[in-house]
Formats: C-alpha cells, structure tokens, sequence
C-alpha cells in the first residue's frame, strides 16, 4: 500500500492506494492540478509508463527517438530487437510495415493526436512496466479512436498479465471497455 498526498490548493487529500498485480483501475479525479500530481506521484512510487493524452513525445525528436529513448537511457538498447517489437506492436494496433516506417520518422507535431497515443503506448511496451498509467486515453478521441485506444490495454494485457495499468481520468467515461474496473475518486 502506497500513500500519496494531492493538494490542489483546498488542502490536502490523502490517498491509500493499493494497486493489485494484474488489476486494472480508474481514477477520476476532479481537477487537472489533482490529476497532474497523481501521475506525477504514481511514477514516483514505482516503475510507470504514462500515455499521456497529448503523447508526452519530445517534440524536437523523431517517433523512433522518442520509442526508445527511455531503453537507450537505461543502457538496455538492441536496436534492431526493438525495431522488431515496435514494428509488431504497431502490426497489432493495425499500423502496418510501411506506415510504421513513415510514422517513425516524422516529428511528433505531424501526428494526430490518436497518433502521439499510440507511439507513447508503444514507447511504454518497450519499457516494460510494471504500472501503465493511461492519463486522458480517450479525451478528444473520435468513436472509431476510442475503440482502437481501447485495445492498447488488452494489449498490455496480453504481454504482461500481470502487470497494472490505470485510467485518470477528469471524469468517469462510461465506456464498455472500463466497465467492471475498480475505480476511485479523489
């Protein structure tokens, strides 16, 4: 169990948090000072990727850059081993060979935003986490979208089944895909 302590001005809120291996969660959380500081502090607590809603890319870096930019930083690059893995993930989300090459090679300003979703969930694949935290997954997304960003974590799933992952939220989204997740409100 984990404690975090959220201020959002009106005074602190304090949260015990216990994630389960394996589980899958949703915060909702009423302010954006409140959210920012519960990704912020769950990525503290311990090893997290976040798919953050505008992607959380380095804009001055390309697609491929920034996908395995947190592999080389910890000195575990194969780079060739991770162009496979990448290319499959993005196989598996529907992206195929020569799109996955384009995407890989243009700034993160030239992408949509389901794009920037995309690549920072297979930048957080490639990482391999032992907490995926979503943050704003589905915010601005057309319906279409929505179902394609809701297979990012049957896919997360499928890999690491017993990892965790978290949807933040602002608010509840009533989505079929989250429906029977725990949810908590701060």
């Amino acid at each position: 169990m984990a404690t975090l302590v959220l201020d959002d001005g009106s005074g602190e809120r304090r949260l015990d948090l216990v994630l389960n291996a394996g589980q899958r969660y949703r915060a909702i959380v009423p302010s954006p000072a409140l959210k920012a500081q519960l990704v912020r502090k769950l990525g503290e607590a311990a090893p997290v990727a976040i798919v953050a809603a505008r992607g959380g890319l380095i804009g001055n870096l390309k697609v491929w850059e920034n996908l395995v930019l947190p592999i080389a930083y910890r000195g575990e690059v194969r780079l060739d081993e991770l162009e496979v893995r990448a290319e499959m993930l993005f196989r598996s989300l529907g992206v195929l060979r020569e799109r996955f090459a384009e995407l890989c090679a243009l700034l993160p300003d030239r992408l949509s935003e389901f794009e920037r979703r995309l690549a920072a969930f297979v930048r957080a694949m490639l990482a391999e986490p032992e907490i995926i935290v979503y943050d704003g997954l589905f915010d601005g997304l057309t319906r279409p979208e929505i179902e394609k960003a809701a297979r990012f974590d049957r896919l997360f799933r499928l890999h690491f089944p017993f990892r965790t992952a978290i949807f933040v939220d602002a608010e509840d989204p009533m989505l079929p895909a989250l429906s029977g997740y725990p949810a908590f409100h701060l």
